[in-house]
């Protein structure tokens, strides 16, 4: 990893695992122990806020260049490195990854003891200190890391569930790992023009690898999602070819996510490319009549609507 890049994740709030892990405390976390609020997550599922970990085996990796990621890039630093290739002696085993990450959650966790006269429930402040789900999403291409499948049995064998976000360059991995509780995949585009705009890929054939993973996903016995990132004045266009690439996975779930204007995206898109909790929702209502999901729910504040293949929600069990 080149040192401005690992400068510029430690000012940013990241603790550094190893040679390419990171974990970055949610700011959830901080909400639900400090006022009892919630992410998303926790509504639509069942995941307690307080007890997520937040995590990436290898923040400085990524097939794609997307301008909505909060991630930094090359492009950001102007400085270049290799964003694709991972050897299994520059990234941590499973375990040493999982231990690092408790750590350092354990960490950031300091200043909300109550006995230290934070205002936070004593009941709240253990439960966080014994987390019981992780999401594999805070930045970089999860697939690229060589023990992925190792990492969700380990999550497993300690009773956590396990999240994982891909942009779905890497179907080949999909198709042969561990599933995890709940697998993304990220739909960005409706078409391959707006894709290679917007998503920038560093390999090659990374459509058509999206489009491939996306027919895998409807195979694949775990909870799944496709995680629509809207951009205002970007890819929020042409539903029906959206409607289309859906249905071709079935996922459980579709979440129309609104473009945050956060992180390392704020140098590449402006505050007017993140729409409106009413336009993802107008957004949305157009794809379930297309599709045939239901709407079954929506959080304003992370402007979020959640499309259901059924009615009923079940709520992830631990």
């Amino acid at each position: 990893m080149p040192d401005e890049l690992r400068k510029k994740l430690k000012q940013q709030g990241y603790h550094l695992l190893g040679q390419r892990g990171a974990y970055k405390a949610c700011q959830w976390q901080k909400n639900s122990l400090l006022h009892g609020n919630s992410c998303y997550k926790e509504r639509f599922y069942g995941i307690e806020s307080h007890r997520c970990l937040q995590m990436t085996p290898v923040v400085d990796k990524c097939t794609q260049n997307c301008e909505f990621c909060w991630r930094v890039t090359p492009f950001d630093l102007g400085i270049g490195w290799d964003q694709v290739h991972v050897s299994k002696e520059d990234v941590m085993r499973p375990d040493e990854l999982l231990d690092a990450t408790i750590m350092a959650n354990l960490r950031s966790l300091g200043g909300f003891n109550p006995e230290a006269g934070a205002s936070v429930s004593r009941e709240k402040y253990i439960e966080a200190r014994n987390p019981k789900h992780i999401a594999i999403s805070l930045a970089g291409e999860p697939t690229l890391y060589p023990f992925l499948s190792e990492l969700v049995d380990e999550a497993n064998r300690r009773g956590m569930t396990s999240f994982i976000v891909t942009n779905g360059t890497r179907p080949g991995v999909l198709a042969d790992m561990s599933l995890p509780t709940q697998l993304y995949v990220t739909i960005a585009a409706p078409d391959e023009k707006t894709h290679a705009m917007l998503c920038k890929p560093s390999i090659k054939g990374a459509w058509e690898r999206l489009i491939e993973s996306q027919e895998l996903l409807q195979s694949l016995s775990c909870r799944s999602v496709n995680r629509l990132t809207m951009v205002a004045g970007r890819n929020m266009h042409d539903a029906r070819s959206y409607s289309a690439l859906i249905l071709k996975g079935e996922p459980d779930f579709v979440e129309v996510k609104a473009y945050m204007y956060l992180g390392s995206s704020r140098g590449r898109l402006d505050k007017q490319n993140s729409p409106s909790h009413r336009e993802i929702r107008a957004f949305s209502q157009k794809l379930a009549s297309l599709t045939g999901y239901y709407l079954v729910d929506e959080q304003n504040e992370s402007r979020v609507v959640l499309l259901s293949r059924s009615k009923q929600v079940k709520k992830i069990q631990l």
